[in-house]
């Protein structure tokens, strides 16, 4: 083919010596001729003898170098600026031909200038694998092949080109430069020569193999939407604007019933129960005004007439802004409606059993606010139900001042608290996971209540804490004729002391206290001195009188945490925890001065004895109150009205 920068040259070329040679040569003539004239002329005055020949040749001579060196004298210059010219033409060629190279080699495909007789590369870019084309053919380069392609299923670009005289796109397979197989989209471009005739092609091709991923991956994907669509538990459909079903799914057809014919004639209305078919129209004539609903409740009629209650989801498909279709997602919730009902009857029963329970109860939900509080709690506490239901107020009921109650500590999971609250508290004995606990409030609905209290969590089937049931008994009269009951079996009937029983088992407890925990402890055993004669002298009912007298001294005068009791007739035991020995003769001493200085009614004055010791770390209770009674015995023996220690 012909080179256009080529062309421009010799363009420019033939414009300068068109320009400027013919005035040179004309005043180059004209200057020799008459140059030559005058020294010809002149050098042949010198050599007048010559023969004429011999003077034409030296004529000729002398005006050759006379001439040649002016011609080149008027010529030296265009040619220098000639040569300058073409030189700069050239370069700016080359420039030209390296940018087109840039240019080329960034391109990210691949591209080529191929022959169209032999298939070889005439200009190829980087992204093809090579800097230059070489030998290279289109086919040995791209499908690491010896021969063009044959056509067929596998049609060469360069083929349809020369047949078609046109840009073709074809899909080919080719290696890249790591030698690993792609996908390529092939685009040819054709080249003419003057005649019409192919002879080159420009190729470009485009990698495609991840778009063919891509596309296998969607086919893929679609298939297993379908599948998943078809094997979904949900009921699926998609109506057009005018109702009528364009796809349904398996689940769909197994819960209607219709065959895919009979489903080709049904629109929805078809479907719906008579109760819904005026919101369905409602809801199709503002289609254009609804892109989803959300929770929407449906009853379904099946083919044999079954309803079947259904939840779903129904969404608008629009096309360039437009609605198309609208598809729905529905799970039948038949059952589940059913167990609903189930369950709000089962609900309203245990209201009522718990409001009209004869056993007071109420319920605090997991934020501590009252949910219940049955009429039995109305009338034990005084409260109605109204003025605390959805309150917090339930503390009311039981304290002056605003604290926690049992069902609190429960719901907060406070197990650790309790003692701060209840004196006694203990799991409950029959309520799985209940509390609990009792003791005397001072006003309860305006009386001194001992109350038992139970409170029991409520989980629901995730294993959440959502409420706390506190039940109360009221065993006030029980409690009064047991605490009675224990105060005769533990107490002295005369002197209202710790009676022998109590006392020994008081002493077993603080034995084996300081036994664990090597605490001093110190025991006091005294009678009266000579009290047969008092009941001898005045009578039994003197006598009791004096014994009387004596425990209230004993019991006034002694510290807190001791323990005094009536041990028989007229022995005394003063039982001192934490106390040593030189504290509990200090405490014998002082009551055996204080009943020696006390007036008695009728007898006057009496005296009594004292036995002191300490426990050891060896001594059994036995022991230890055996030693006590010896001291007793010696006070005696050394006089009376003396404390004797052992």
């Amino acid at each position: 083919m012909d080179n256009p920068v080529a062309g421009k040259i010799d363009a420019a070329s033939g414009k300068e010596v068109m320009k400027k040679s013919p005035v040179r040569i004309f005043a180059l003539v004209i200057g020799m001729i008459f140059l030559g004239e005058l020294g010809i002329m002149r050098v042949l005055a010198f050599f007048p003898h010559l023969s004429p020949s011999a003077a034409a040749f030296l004529a000729g001579v002398l005006l050759a170098c006379l001439v040649l060196p002016l011609w080149f004298f008027f010529s030296y210059r265009p040619m220098r600026e000639k040569t300058e010219e073409c030189n700069r033409e050239r370069q700016e060629i080359a420039r030209q031909n390296r940018f087109l190279h840039t240019v080329l080699d960034a391109l990210p495909f691949p591209f080529y200038v191929i022959d169209a007789n032999d298939y070889r590369l005439k200009i190829i870019n980087r992204a093809a694998g090579a800097n230059e084309a070489g030998d290279l053919t289109c086919h040995a380069l791209s499908h690491k092949s010896a021969t063009p392609c044959s056509g067929g299923e596998h049609p060469c670009p360069m083929l349809e080109v020369k047949k078609t005289g046109k840009p073709v796109t074809l899909e080919h397979i080719h290696y890249n430069q790591h030698g690993a197989q792609r996908v390529v989209e092939v685009h040819g471009y054709p080249i003419f020569d003057e005649t019409g005739a192919v002879v080159q092609m420009i190729e470009s091709s485009m990698d495609i193999t991840q778009r063919r991923l891509a596309e296998d991956a969607l086919r893929k994907s679609e298939a297993s939407l379908q599948d998943f669509l078809d094997n979904a538990n949900d009921l699926i459909q998609i109506l057009d604007l005018k109702g009528r079903f364009l796809y349904v799914n398996r689940a769909w057809q197994l819960a209607l019933g219709y065959n895919e014919a009979e489903i080709g004639s049904l629109t929805i209305h078809d479907i719906l129960h008579k109760d819904f078919r005026e919101s369905s129209l409602g809801l199709f004539s503002s289609i254009s005004r609804i892109s989803q609903v959300v929770g929407h409740e449906l009853v379904f009629v099946a083919k044999n007439g079954k309803a079947i209650i259904v939840e779903g989801n129904i969404t608008t498909q629009m096309e360039e802004g437009l609605p198309v279709a609208v598809r729905g997602i529905f799970r039948d919730i038949t059952k589940r409606k059913l167990l609903e009902e189930q369950f709000l009857e089962q609900k309203s029963l245990t209201e009522k059993m718990i409001k009209f329970s004869a056993v007071p109860i109420f319920v605090l939900d997991k934020n501590h606010v009252v949910a219940n509080w049955n009429k039995a709690c109305e009338k034990m506490t005084g409260i109605k139900a109204q003025r605390i239901v959805g309150t917090s107020d339930h503390w009311r009921a039981f304290y002056p001042s605003k604290r926690d109650c049992l069902a609190d500590l429960v719901l907060d999971g406070a197990h650790d608290s309790f003692p701060q609250f209840y004196e006694t508290f203990d799991t409950s004995t029959f309520l799985h996971d209940g509390v609990r606990s009792e003791g005397w409030f001072d006003n309860v609905g305006g009386k001194k209540r001992y109350l038992v209290f139970d409170a029991v969590p409520i989980y629901n089937r995730t294993k959440e804490l959502v409420a706390v049931i506190e039940t109360l008994q009221d065993i006030s009269e029980r409690k009064k004729l047991e605490e009675e009951l224990e105060r005769l079996a533990t107490t002295d009937a005369l002197t209202g002391l710790c009676n022998r029983h109590r006392f020994n088992e008081l002493l077993q407890q603080e034995v084996a206290r300081a036994r664990r925990y090597h605490a001093p402890l110190s025991l006091i055993m005294f009678d009266l001195d000579y009290f047969k004669n008092i009941n001898d002298t005045y009578g039994h009912a003197v006598g009791d009188q004096v014994l009387q007298a004596v425990a209230d001294v004993i019991r006034e005068n002694v510290r807190t945490t001791d323990w005094v009791g009536r041990w028989g007739g007229e022995e005394f035991m003063v039982l001192c925890p934490e106390a040593t020995e030189k504290d509990a003769v200090l405490t014998a001493e002082k009551l055996r001065g204080l009943v020696e200085s006390h007036t008695f009614e009728t007898v006057k004055t009496i005296t009594v004895s004292c036995g002191v010791t300490r426990f050891k770390a060896h001594d059994s209770v036995d022991a230890f109150v055996s030693r006590a009674d010896d001291g007793l015995y010696r006070a005696k023996d050394k006089g009376r009205n003396i404390v004797e220690i052992v």
